[in-house]
């Protein structure tokens, strides 16, 4: 496991200036809570009820959980104000990155081959334009957490 944390690591190097996540094992830890969230209520909302509930539920209460673990990832990594720019963005390509990668995996191979299926490769053309707003949502949710990190730490720290 050291070595995938490695790569992940490594892989944010751009040109000679590497950019490291501060707490990669806390990032994939947050992320993967996330995910098993998103996809224990969107399978639920799916199967329980229909597709339009399975997207209100990933556009409603799926910001709210991203952005909370957005927002404990900053907590817990507690950088200066002048990094934490840095490391939203690193975040949010991470998370982004391994989102596209996981739901690919997932849902093209995995899903499918259970359902005794052949693989699902036109699946992101599929659920466009929804998958795509889900992830331009990570964006979003990564600022909108960084700003409550920061206002949270200048009302703590003010005499």
């Amino acid at each position: 496991m050291e070595k995938l944390y490695a790569f992940y690591s490594y892989s944010f190097n751009l040109g000679n200036y590497l950019i490291g996540m501060k707490n990669i094992k806390l990032a994939l830890k947050y992320f993967g809570l996330a995910y098993l969230i998103a996809t224990i209520l969107g399978f639920s909302t799916y199967y329980i009820i229909n597709v339009i509930a399975m997207w209100v539920v990933m556009f409603t209460i799926m910001p709210i959980i991203f952005g909370y673990l957005f927002y404990r990832y900053l907590k817990n990594t507690a950088g200066s104000n002048s990094n934490m720019f840095q490391e939203t963005n690193i975040l949010i390509v991470f998370w982004i990155i391994s989102s596209f990668l996981l739901d690919g995996f997932v849902y093209i191979a995995f899903v499918p081959i259970i359902y005794g299926y052949r693989p699902n490769w036109t699946f992101f053309i599929d659920q466009s334009p929804w998958i795509w707003l889900n992830y331009c949502t990570i964006i979003i949710l990564g600022h909108i957490s960084r700003y409550f990190y920061i206002r949270n730490v200048k009302n703590k720290y003010v005499p």
